[in-house]
């Protein structure tokens, strides 16, 4: 059975998250706290790579195993606007 992201976390990044799935990436984990600020992160994997997706206290970032991978690409950072940051992500997984 595939994971489900919490209602919440599909209100805020769903359609992200099928975008995501266009490259191969594939939902394995989430978390939502409502308690926390709101806070979540996602996780994804394709193949043997791994991503998450966290938005904290209405910041949003990525991590991956490789962080010199993400301070190259200049995505080592956190974003106050949640449409830049998805369109970071975006580019930066077409330019790998």
């Amino acid at each position: 059975m595939a994971h489900q992201v919490p209602q919440e976390v599909a209100q805020d990044i769903g359609p992200f998250l099928s975008q995501l799935a266009k490259f191969g990436y594939q939902l394995t984990d989430s978390r939502y706290d409502s308690q926390s600020f709101g806070n979540y992160y996602v996780d994804l994997l394709a193949g043997k790579t791994w991503l998450r997706i966290v938005r904290d206290r209405s910041q949003y970032y990525i991590d991956t195993k490789s962080t010199d991978q993400l301070r190259k690409s200049g995505m080592l950072r956190a974003f106050d606007d949640r449409a830049a940051f998805e369109r970071a992500v975006l580019e930066w997984l077409r330019a790998a």
